[in-house]
C-alpha cells in the first residue's frame, strides 16, 4: 500500500502572508508546505495569537518560525484551532503547560477532547501504531479552565485582528474556519482543503470518523458567501485564484465518493481502495508530479489515501450502501 516517505526539510520558517500574519512552515515530516500555522501579531507587536498548532511533534519548527518573525512564544495569549485532528492541535496542549495563561479556542463537539484526548489518542493509535509519537509527539491535555467553546457566527479579537467564526462541517462535524473580514481572508483549515504550490488541484482530505459530503457543500458555499480574496490553507499555504480553487473542491470529492463506492462494491479491500484512490490523485496533479519534485509526497502526508479510504468505507457503511466493515 502506497505510503508517502519523510523528507528533509527541518521547518521553522515565517513568511509574511499579510497585514501582521506570518505562516509558519511546519516541516511535518521533513516537507516543506505541507502544513502551517499562522501567526497573528498585535498592531504593537506585543501579543501573538495563533491559529493552528500543528502536532506537538513539530513544536520546535514552531518555535522557530515565532522568532524568525522577530517574536517569542511568551508573548502568545490565544490559540484557535479548526478542529481536534492532531496535525491541527495537537500541539496545543504542551503549549498551554508551558505557558497556563493562553486560552484555547475550538468548536464545542471537539472542546472535550482537547480537555480529555484520551479517545482521541487511541483512535489515532489504532491508526497509527508504533509511528504515533514520531508523527504526533506528546500529546498534552488542556485545563478545562484554558478551553474556550465557540459559537457560530461570534466574533473575537485576535492579537488586534478581528475574527468571525464560521462552523464548517463536513470534514468534521466540529470544524470551524475564521474569517477575517478587514483582510478578506479565511483561514479555512481542512474545509478548504489541500492544495500544493504548483499544483492545480484541490484536494480534499475525507479521513473517518464523520466526514459528511453534504454538509461540506453547505460549508464550501458559507465560504464564498464571505466573498474572500484569499484562503489561508493549513495544508499548502496562502491561495488567491479562491473561485477556481472552491469551485472543483465539492466535484474532487464527489469523484474520489465514486471511486470508493465502486471498488468497495467489487469487494476491494482498503490497500486496494487506498492505490486507487492514489493513483487518482497523482493523475489530477497532472504535470506537476515530474515538474515539481516531491509533490506527490507532499499531498501524501497533508491527505493520507489510506486515511481517506477508511473515511469514506465508513461513510459508504453509515448509509447502508456497503456493509458495515
Amino acid at each position: 500500500m502506497w505510503e508517502a516517505a519523510p523528507g528533509t526539510f527541518a521547518g521553522g520558517t515565517a513568511t509574511r502572508v499579510d497585514e501582521r500574519i506570518w505562516a509558519i512552515d511546519l516541516g511535518f515530516q521533513g516537507w516543506d508546505q505541507v502544513v502551517y500555522a499562522y501567526l497573528l501579531a498585535s498592531p504593537d507587536g506585543g501579543e501573538l495569537a495563533l491559529i493552528e498548532t500543528g502536532p506537538a511533534a513539530t513544536l520546535p519548527a514552531l518555535r522557530a518560525g515565532i522568532a524568525a518573525a522577530g517574536f517569542d512564544i511568551a508573548q502568545l495569549t490565544k490559540i484557535f484551532v479548526s478542529h481536534i485532528h492532531l496535525d491541527h492541535s495537537g500541539g496545543a496542549g504542551v503549549i498551554v503547560r508551558e505557558q497556563p495563561d493562553v486560552r484555547v479556542f475550538v468548536h464545542p463537539i471537539g472542546a472535550p477532547h482537547l480537555i480529555d484526548p484520551a479517545r482521541l489518542v487511541n483512535s489515532a493509535a489504532r491508526l497509527y501504531g508504533d509511528r504515533m509519537d514520531a508523527l504526533w509527539g506528546e500529546v498534552v491535555l488542556v485545563p478545562e479552565d484554558r478551553v474556550v467553546s465557540l459559537s457560530d457566527a461570534e466574533t473575537l479579537d485576535a492579537a488586534g485582528h478581528v475574527l468571525s467564526v464560521l462552523f464548517t462541517p463536513g470534514h468534521a462535524s466540529h470544524h470551524v474556519a475564521y474569517w477575517e473580514p478587514e483582510l478578506g481572508a479565511v483561514f479555512t483549515g481542512d474545509v478548504g482543503g489541500v492544495r500544493m504550490p504548483g499544483a492545480d488541484f484541490a484536494l480534499p482530505p475525507a479521513p473517518p470518523p464523520d466526514l459528511a459530503p453534504d454538509d461540506w457543500v453547505v460549508s464550501t458555499d458559507r465560504l464564498r458567501q464571505t466573498g474572500p480574496r484569499r484562503l489561508y490553507l493549513t495544508h499548502g499555504g496562502p491561495i488567491d485564484d479562491v473561485s477556481e480553487h472552491l469551485d472543483q473542491l465539492m466535484p474532487n470529492l464527489a469523484a474520489a465518493e465514486d471511486i470508493c463506492r465502486e471498488a468497495m462494491l467489487a469487494g476491494a479491500d482498503d490497500a486496494e481502495v487506498t492505490e486507487l484512490l492514489q493513483t487518482h490523485t497523482e493523475g489530477r496533479i497532472g504535470a506537476a508530479v515530474t515538474e515539481l519534485p516531491g509533490i506527490v509526497q507532499r499531498y501524501g502526508w497533508a491527505s493520507p489515501s489510506f486515511l481517506s479510504a477508511l473515511g469514506f468505507r465508513r461513510l459508504l457503511a453509515r448509509r447502508g450502501e456497503i456493509p458495515k466493515p
